[in-house]
């Protein structure tokens, strides 16, 4: 799978010292979200970022990873009559064409006395997967000047106007350079769907910090923090210094753990946080991890697995056989509800994960084509 190298530079977003954001400000911030034929979750998500105060400063990078078709909804969606968006440019975004087919740029429509906003938006040759997808704008966007942080949000995540302002207020107050924020359930808004996230070596699986307590309970951060092993990757904040030294999101995965081994080297050096009055609720989040039910999908439990084993055999290794043992009884759950096809999709990915297999697992993407929904990571964070 190649590498997408987005050149960021163009004729509106950029001068001379870097990024085109609206001078002024002491935090400039890049959005950075990841589409997979979901054009009606995007212009939802820039509805609610055109809402945010005037500061800080920010521009929205999109990488489309759905294809040509998917591609020409976004541009649709994007820039229509009633749009959150109107055109820049026919053509503003330089980038290397054996790499990303089309690249975009609009300006968000935001009320007035609020800095220009652009949004650029690029489609990427071919599925890359969360990590590599993000990577895209990041990576060359590290070479130019002009930012401060990046914030990393799921497609379908709806911020509240101060949820941006208030991630960075945190990360400034309390010196942590990987900030996470409350998510909660569009559907239970007064629930939390998490704080963060947290590996648990013992049943072998990634747990949701304090789901579904009441929103009005204001936590201890500290304490949040000490329990967490990183932020939700619905929405991750992280600053240009971190990101540097702990480098980018690892392409391993391609979707599913990224957020959590990224946060993990983060952690590692006490740069983790979470700003509990930074609220972004999240349409689909309803579940976290692996689903034991009929309805999950195939390739969700592939990569869970496959994953699981990489993220342990990395992070914990000591801890490889007791998780190996532990990933089979998860397995075999499916077989308890009748799912047989999943619980031999599980072992697959089981023996796939020993076995070294990395990136996007084209076996079975070509078998379940009818799954790919579930790569754009929206119902998991």
């Amino acid at each position: 799978m190649g590498k997408v190298v987005i050149d960021v530079t163009s004729p509106l977003s950029m001068t001379p010292d870097g990024l085109g954001l609206t001078k002024g400000f002491s935090t400039k911030v890049v959005v950075t979200i990841v589409s997979f034929r979901n054009a009606p979750d995007i212009v939802d998500c820039l509805r609610a970022l055109a809402d945010a105060g005037p500061e800080p400063a920010f521009e929205v990078f999109i990488a489309e990873n759905g294809g040509p078709e998917a591609m020409d909804t976004l541009i649709h969606a994007l820039a229509t009559d009633n749009g959150p968006c109107r055109s820049a440019f026919e053509t503003v975004v330089q980038s290397d064409p054996s790499m990303t087919a089309r690249s975009c740029l609009f300006r968000l429509v935001r009320a007035k006395g609020t800095p220009d906003t652009f949004v650029h938006a690029a489609e990427m040759t071919e599925n890359l997967g969360y990590a590599a997808a993000i990577n895209a704008w990041l990576r060359p966007l590290l070479r130019q000047p002009g930012w401060d942080a990046a914030w990393i949000l799921n497609p379908d995540t709806v911020p509240t106007p101060s949820a941006l302002s208030e991630l960075v207020s945190y990360s400034e107050c309390k010196s942590r350079g990987m900030v996470g924020s409350c998510i909660i359930p569009t559907a239970y808004p007064d629930r939390v769907h998490m704080r963060g996230i947290a590996w648990r070596r013992v049943v072998a699986k990634t747990l949701a910090i304090d789901h579904h307590t009441p929103i009005a309970v204001m936590p201890n951060s500290d304490d949040v923090e000490a329990r967490m092993h990183a932020p939700s990757g619905a929405s991750c904040y992280v600053t240009r210094e971190l990101i540097e030294r702990i480098g980018l999101m690892d392409e391993r995965y391609f979707l599913f753990f990224e957020d959590l081994e990224w946060g993990c080297r983060a952690k590692s050096i006490g740069e983790i946080g979470y700003a509990h009055r930074s609220i972004v609720p999240h349409k689909c989040a309803t579940t976290i991890g692996l689903s034991n039910t009929r309805a999950a999908s195939p390739l969700a439990v592939y990569l869970e697995i496959r994953n699981a084993i990489i993220f342990v055999r990395s992070r914990y290794p000591f801890w490889l056989p007791w998780t190996i043992l532990m990933q089979i009884v998860h397995i075999s759950r499916f077989g308890l509800i009748g799912s047989f096809s999943n619980m031999m999709v599980g072992y697959h990915g089981l023996l796939a994960g020993l076995r070294g297999e990395r990136g996007r697992p084209d076996q079975m993407v070509r078998k379940h084509g009818h799954s790919l929904e579930i790569l754009d990571d929206s119902s998991q964070r």
